[in-house]
């Protein structure tokens, strides 16, 4: 979701900076807002989203004593994908319903981000039925910018290999962009992984989803990396390559311990019983051992 992490272009403040001999006045200190704000993007970026979520509370809190509608909409938006990376879906889903009124009340334009938001919100709470409502009303429309239109492509996906329906799956994967930037790249690759492997050529599958894993750790995208490792890990399970399937399932559930997220300690249990089958005594302990670590 592009409203955390889009970066000031400091090439183009140096260009501006290199045209012009005047000396520039001296900018206002940044509003308290802008202050946390800041902070809880720097948190967000190194994963560490319950101290991104404590502060953009406290962002949203300022937003609303400035009666700032675009940043009480977008600190909304932003808290809320906070609350979805930690499982607080409920949570989650109440800011961006508080979000959509503000926007409406405040007669601000319509917000395709925040839809696609609560479409992938219900995806994580295991709704595709609501997910897939929300995104389908999305796709219906041509207000969405492209890349908000290929990521309800990419979830809708998601939600189609899930359910192994291969006619939608290999639909939404026609519709993503197959000359864009490694982002969308990797999501392309995902879903064919997904589909190689509904399709039984598992070889393929795991090496779509190996190329997935690199991408998505390249762009820090740590979220969608663990995402493909969890699915390398079902499909070679499904497979009966146990020791790979128990590898990769170590690898999703150790990252994601690290940044507090839910599926962390189903993928880690997952792991140490496959690591207890093929007496792999060095993958079920370190899956042990940070299981015992975790705290409720």
């Amino acid at each position: 979701m592009k409203r955390i992490l889009i970066p000031v272009s400091c090439a183009l403040l140096c260009l501006l900076t290199a045209c012009s001999s005047a000396p520039k006045p001296q900018a206002p200190p940044p509003t308290e807002h802008q202050s946390l704000d800041r902070s809880a993007r720097l948190a967000f970026a190194q994963g560490q989203y319950a101290q991104a979520a404590t502060l953009y509370e406290a962002a949203l809190e300022q937003a609303l004593a400035e009666d700032a509608p675009g940043a009480i909409v977008d600190t909304r938006f932003n808290l809320a994908l906070c609350q979805t990376y930690l499982g607080q879906y409920a949570a989650a889903l109440t800011q961006v319903a508080q979000a959509e009124a503000e926007r409406a009340r405040r007669g601000l334009p319509g917000d395709p981000e925040l839809q696609l938001l609560a479409g992938t919100i219900h995806y994580r709470a295991g709704e595709p039925g609501q997910a897939q409502e929300i995104l389908d009303g999305l796709l219906r429309h041509s207000d969405p910018t492209g890349t908000t239109r290929a990521k309800a492509h990419f979830v809708a996906g998601l939600i189609a290999a899930d359910d192994s329906t291969l006619g939608p799956l290999r639909e939404h994967i026609l519709a993503l962009p197959s000359d864009a930037d490694s982002n969308a790249q990797a999501d392309r690759m995902e879903l064919e992984g997904r589909l190689a492997g509904i399709e039984g050529d598992i070889d393929r599958a795991l090496g779509l989803l190996d190329q997935v894993v690199i991408l998505r750790g390249t762009e820090r995208d740590y979220r969608g990396m663990v995402r493909a490792l969890a699915s390398a890990g079902a499909i070679a399970q499904q497979d009966g390559r146990l020791q790979a399937a128990g590898t990769y399932l170590l690898r999703a559930g150790r990252s994601a311990a690290q940044r507090g997220e839910p599926e962390a300690r189903d993928w880690l249990a997952r792991a140490q019983s496959l690591g207890i089958q093929t007496h792999d005594d060095a993958l079920a302990g370190e899956a042990a051992a940070i299981l015992n670590s975790l705290v409720d």
